[in-house]
């Protein structure tokens, strides 16, 4: 389920940074949305990304298609609404990545991130998100346009972060959408089909927004994920239930970040403190902020964060923030497009059932437009390395 996992150390100094600089000279176009050119990567910059920095992130080596143009990245804001909240006002960002190649008009891929520990290791600050930049090397520069947003609470907006907070993860990729559309309107670049992406969390942010298109009647050529929680109470069952031998070393942190985020966009005072530990809330508090705090300190032992009765099944089903983890899964409706999510048989965070627990939910209705597609035995950023040159061999094909 966590996307970017850092060690202890780097986790630190990624929570201890502050929310960026302010934008410098923004272009204004259509309803609010706001755009700045933040740069571009040539294609040996994308090509070490391909062979020498994602190999290293991932810690598996993979084949990729080498880059054949530039790329422009522009960072955007845009105005959205957090429905958890009656639709309060609010202000995201997220990235729009331009290839350079003469040609329209252009596809575009719609990449959702995975679970980050700083603030700004998203999309529209691609030096810092390793996911980000395979996704451009690989993506962008083969001719995609690229977008992404950096979810409520990231990046450069100032509310508290949102952690698989549904509702809210579709206002902010649907808007995020909506504003890349105005953007690349006013750069005139032309768009053809709609692909989206996510890895981890992403990838069930990536289903949320697929359900939220499918209803608003916008189309999709296809959709990829991989190392997909595709139902959030399962996932965090299983790890308090029926605990594995690989299960990750930071699965306490999605306690933490559910908890709080669940509290603060849920309007439920005191749910986090009801579900973590009284030795563990302070730390779990000043992580979920991003305030100074020794990152020694986290207990990877999730007895230590999470409080003795959540680990009965029945107390943990029938208690608020149980509850809530429960109305927390993106597959179950009767999906239009095809969609392909990729699992690991390794994965330390996603279950190899948890992996292809979509493609059974839709198979049980008659459905057969989402596979289950395995990466063989690969840990959880193994399976994003391996999964992201076939969702490109797929997209191409579409």
């Amino acid at each position: 389920m966590v996307a970017i996992l850092r060690v202890l150390v780097v986790l630190a100094f990624a929570l201890g940074m502050g929310p960026g600089p302010a934008l410098a000279e923004t272009i204004p176009v259509a309803s609010g949305v706001r755009y700045e050119f933040i740069g571009r990567w040539d294609t040996d910059r994308l090509d070490r990304i391909l062979t020498v920095d994602t190999p290293a992130f991932a810690g598996i080596p993979a084949t990729y298609t080498p880059a054949r143009n530039a790329v422009k990245l522009y960072r955007v804001t845009y105005p959205s609404v957090i429905p958890e909240r009656g639709n309060k006002p609010t202000v995201a960002s997220g990235l729009v990545a331009v290839p350079e190649t003469g040609a329209v008009p252009l596809p575009t891929v719609s990449y959702q991130h995975g679970t980050v520990y700083g603030k700004q290791q998203v999309p529209s600050f691609p030096d810092q998100s390793p996911e980000t930049q395979l996704m451009l090397a690989q993506f962008a520069g083969q001719g995609y346009v690229l977008i992404g947003a950096d979810y409520f609470g990231l990046g450069l907006s100032d509310e508290p972060e949102g952690y698989m907070v549904k509702a809210s993860h579709q206002q902010a990729t649907y808007d995020m959408l909506m504003a890349a559309r105005a953007v690349l309107a006013d750069l005139k670049i032309p768009t053809t089909d709609l692909f989206l992406a996510g890895w981890s969390q992403g990838g069930f942010v990536t289903l949320a927004m697929l359900e939220k298109l499918e209803a608003a009647g916008v189309p999709v050529r296809a959709t990829g994920t991989a190392s997909t929680p595709a139902d959030v109470f399962a996932a965090l069952s299983g790890f308090l239930d029926y605990p594995r031998p690989n299960d990750a070393t930071w699965v306490p942190t999605l306690f933490i970040l559910s908890a709080f985020s669940f509290e603060n966009y849920y309007g439920v005072p005191g749910l986090a403190r009801s579900l973590l530990t009284d030795e563990s809330y302070d730390l779990s508090r000043r992580a979920y902020e991003r305030l100074p705090f020794d990152p020694a300190a986290v207990p990877t032992d999730l007895h230590k964060i999470v409080k003795p009765e959540y680990f009965d099944p029945q107390f943990f089903a029938t208690s608020a923030y149980g509850r809530l983890v429960a109305t927390t899964q993106c597959y179950r409706w009767v999906v239009k497009t095809p969609v392909r999510t990729f699992y690991g048989e390794a994965d330390e965070a996603i279950r190899t059932e948890l992996g292809r627990l979509p493609m059974a939910y839709q198979k049980a209705l008659g459905n057969d437009r989402v596979e289950a597609v395995s990466t063989g035995a690969t840990s959880h950023r193994g399976t994003f390395a391996r999964a992201v040159p076939q969702w490109k061999a797929w997209f191409d094909g579409r």
